[in-house]
């Protein structure tokens, strides 16, 4: 099998799980936007966030840092497995020591007790460790689509039955680790690896050195996607952190499905052709491609029907979470830039280039800082969106030179990939904003208004480019399917 059909194969894969995904986040947002308040979403949305920042230091690179290597033993993956057992049960203690102090910075009374609940992800996520990484590693994404998908009906079935029940925010929090349980299980018994403790200081410094500067990154990464929940959280409170939380959520939820369905499978795949640029530059421009097609027809559809999703379909037909609207309008177009740009960091980790990462978040996190300070304290939630979306652009000042530098690409060949995006979203949402309102507000027309948004924009794009996503894709799928055949 080639290489480009190995990566296609994958990423199908990747997909039918996203897939199931999508299926079963749709229906669970509903009921839970439906069943809990603003301040309900927010204390969650808080509590993820410390969580979230001590996720960096409870993995500091270390799954990547195996992937990548040439070769690997026994002893040089338990050593791995013991590290990221110190790193957990770290990240783990401290949680319980920052839960102490929590009620100071965020008023709800349970945010403490909620962290130290979703600390245990921290213990548990390590039972899964070493047959993930090696799954990987051998780009055998077909084992890892049933963890997956079990891991996403797990968490639906009890969030669900939970929310239900009336146990409110507790059920996003038991949802989360029930998750993380069934996860870890499953993916135990797709590839058994025996547990084993060994700890090698030469393979340790190894995987510090190569994780240390995406330690760094992930950290300011984290603090240009949480920074803004954090003072919206500790100065405008639970009510309008739920409001941005919820906005944010579905702004950049294209984000979250490329990187699990796509970014994850390119890295192993780069490294594999590290030293070959021009094949490199290839895949990358083909990806960057793709992935700004899939993000522009998903989130100008989100954009051009915002109204209709939140007050139909998350509020049940109430305005409970209209004053979300200008923060989702806005994080939809950051979120089609962040889904566009982070497939380069595949390839930064690849070539181990990975202090790249490091210059580009410092210069977008000292962005973020300056302007907050700025907006923060106006109220507007809106406005805090909108400083995100500049932030995150301002990487473009360290990638650019990277490209040109390290793959060959230069501004024009972006551009001539890319300029298509805004043709297409304008066509969608203008096109969109010209249907009629009385065509009704139930799920059905919004399903509707929606297909609508998306066949304009997958059209307008396509005669931009001469439709060569749907071109590339097909001949993707003809080979594999001569490959089935033979």
């Amino acid at each position: 099998m080639s290489s480009k059909a190995k990566v296609f194969q994958n990423v199908i894969y990747s997909g039918l799980a996203k897939g199931t995904t999508i299926m079963c986040l749709a229906i669970t947002s509903m009921v839970v936007a439906r069943n809990l308040s603003p301040s309900d979403y927010g204390v969650v949305a808080f509590a993820g966030i410390i969580i979230g920042f001590l996720g960096h230091f409870s993995d500091l690179g270390v799954g990547n840092a195996v992937i990548r290597r040439h070769s690997l033993d026994q002893k040089s993956l338990q050593t791995a497995f013991t590290l990221k057992i110190i790193l957990g049960v770290g990240a783990f203690l401290a949680v319980q020591l920052i839960a102490l102090f929590a009620h100071h910075f965020f008023q709800h009374p349970a945010t403490g007790d909620v962290m130290r609940v979703l600390a245990f992800n921290f213990l548990l996520s390590t039972i899964g460790f070493m047959p993930g990484v090696m799954l990987t590693r051998e780009q055998n994404f077909r084992a890892l689509v049933i963890p997956g998908v079990l891991s996403v009906v797990a968490r639906s079935v009890i969030a669900i039955t939970l929310v239900l029940s009336g146990w409110e925010y507790w059920s996003i929090v038991l949802a989360d680790v029930g998750a993380t349980i069934v996860s870890a299980v499953a993916i135990q018994l797709m590839r058994k690896i025996p547990m084993g403790f060994h700890f090698d200081w030469h393979d340790a410094q190894e995987y510090v050195r190569f994780g240390a500067p995406l330690l760094g990154s992930g950290i300011l990464v984290f603090l240009i996607f949480n920074l803004d929940n954090l003072l919206i959280g500790s100065i405008l409170g639970s009510v309008q952190l739920g409001y941005y939380a919820l906005a944010f959520t579905w702004g950049s939820f294209i984000c979250g499905l490329l990187y699990d369905t796509v970014n994850n499978v390119l890295f192993p795949a780069f490294s594999t052709i590290q030293h070959d640029q021009a094949t490199m530059r290839r895949w990358y421009l083909k990806t960057v491609d793709l992935v700004a097609f899939i993000a522009l027809i998903v989130n100008t559809t989100l954009l051009a029907n915002a109204h209709f999703f939140l007050v139909t379909f998350l509020g049940n037909g109430t305005d409970k979470w209209l004053p979300a609207i200008l923060p989702l309008e806005i994080l939809c177009i950051y979120g089609i830039i962040r889904a566009t740009t982070e497939p380069l960091a595949n390839c930064i980790m690849a070539l181990g280039q990975t202090r790249i990462l490091l210059q580009a978040t410092i210069l977008a996190g000292l962005t973020e800082v300056a302007l907050l300070a700025l907006v923060v304290t106006s109220g507007k939630i809106e406005l805090v969106a909108a400083v995100v979306l500049i932030a995150y652009v301002t990487q473009a000042v360290i990638y650019i030179p990277f490209l040109r530098r390290h793959l060959g690409i230069g501004p024009r060949d972006l551009a001539a990939q890319l300029w298509p995006v805004i043709p297409a979203l304008l066509a969608g949402y203008g096109a969109t904003l010209l249907l009629p309102a009385s065509i009704g507000d139930s799920l059905l027309t919004l399903a509707v208004r929606g297909l609508f948004t998306a066949l304009v924009v997958a059209f307008v794009h396509g005669l931009c480019t001469r439709f060569r996503c749907f071109q590339e894709a097909r001949g993707m799928i003809f080979e594999n399917m001569a490959r089935v055949r033979a």
